[in-house]
């Protein structure tokens, strides 16, 4: 039985399952945030700017019910309205083209989203959203070199010569899934053929002689089915699941290229975070770092509901070649990069000097 029947079978359930988990537990999150509004509100509506209540414009890449990442979204602006007590609001912008450059621009005030997926940003920003191959860290480290290891310093420093300050507030989990509506026998086969990669994974996709796209995440399973794409590479179980590729792309690569998933991020134009009072600064930061461990336990607890073991008929054959090329082209990719300015070198020198602490720290324990 190919993995898409068995997978079908599940559907109905796994989307109750997501809304009593995700969606549930968000809006309850947002009835309480609402009970603290109503206690700021009188009998005669007030403009929330005279009660003292500041309004927050969060644009998502996603469309309105989609699941998944969307999810997450939702759940993150309703855990800021509960934290902020009533006196701060959240307002979805839904489908944006370009929520980051919103942000930038001041025309929104937050982003959610993956820094990596839009085109213009400097290529550095991939040591804090995910690098391909071997090269980058388990979502579990990396908020640890975030948070202790000095690289938030550097995130924030990046962060500032684009005008926002970054935040780590999800991740697709530990496990990336690429997915393909073929059955693919050679290395050679993929020449010519598209791909949906974000960030370093595009060189690494054009090195196996693919051509990597960036669509809107609503247009993928679409672009699979028709065959405008042949493949796609969007993250762990939950997000490939809302994007479709369970039912667009039966086959899996057997490998991945950002193999260790994709962060993704609160992008807060930097201007309106300098004005936020240190108790607001402290409401992002803390709804930020609750749904980050919130998606991961989600993504650990249903990926093997979502994604069951596939036939080996549903596997590429050329996997471990597959594999052993990625690896060599991401170390390439990565090293050209880690080069390229000032900014970068500290990034990497700091990034890679952590990796080789965690790496020896699992060895002496092991």
């Amino acid at each position: 039985m190919p993995p898409s029947a068995v997978r079908d079978v599940l559907t109905m359930d796994r989307r109750d399952f997501l809304k009593s988990t995700g969606a549930a537990a968000a809006a309850s999150t947002l009835a309480v945030g609402q009970s603290f509004a109503a206690d700021h509100q009188t009998s005669t509506p007030t403009p929330a700017i005279n009660r003292g209540i500041r309004q927050l414009r969060l644009a998502l890449p996603w469309a309105d019910g989609f699941a998944g990442p969307a999810d997450w979204a939702n759940r993150l602006a309703r855990s800021i309205a509960l934290l902020g007590q009533g006196h701060l609001e959240v307002s979805l912008q839904y489908s944006a083209d370009d929520g980051l450059a919103a942000v930038q621009k001041g025309d929104a005030d937050l982003f959610f989203g993956d820094l990596n997926a839009h085109s213009g940003q400097h290529r550095a920003f991939s040591f804090f959203s995910g690098l391909p191959g071997e090269c980058g860290l388990p979502p579990r480290l990396l908020n640890t070199w975030l948070t202790a290891g000095g690289g938030h310093e550097l995130w924030d420093e990046l962060g500032a010569e684009a005008n926002i300050k970054p935040l780590l507030s999800a991740h697709t989990g530990p496990t990336s899934y690429l997915m393909a509506s073929k059955r693919i026998e050679t290395v050679s086969a993929l020449a010519e053929h598209k791909m949906q990669i974000n960030g370093l994974g595009g060189d690494v996709a054009r090195g196996l002689g693919l051509e990597p796209v960036n669509m809107a995440p609503a247009q993928i399973a679409d672009a699979i089915a028709n065959g405008g794409l042949l493949a796609a590479e969007c993250g762990g179980a939950i997000a490939s699941y809302a994007i479709g590729l369970t039912r667009s792309a039966p086959y899996f690569a057997g490998t991945s290229i950002n193999r260790n998933g994709i962060a993704l991020a609160l992008a807060i134009n930097l201007p309106f975070w300098e004005s936020l009072q240190d108790s607001e600064q402290a409401v992002l930061t803390a709804a930020a770092a609750s749904e980050f461990n919130q998606s991961l336990a989600e993504e650990e607890a249903h990926r093997h509901l979502l994604h069951p073991a596939p036939d080996v008929e549903y596997i590429w054959p050329i996997a471990q070649e597959l594999d052993h090329t990625i690896r060599q082209i991401a170390d390439a990719v990565v090293a050209h990069v880690a080069g390229s300015d000032a900014i970068t070198r500290r990034i990497n020198y700091s990034f890679n000097a952590f990796r080789r602490s965690a790496r020896h720290s699992e060895s002496f324990i092991g």
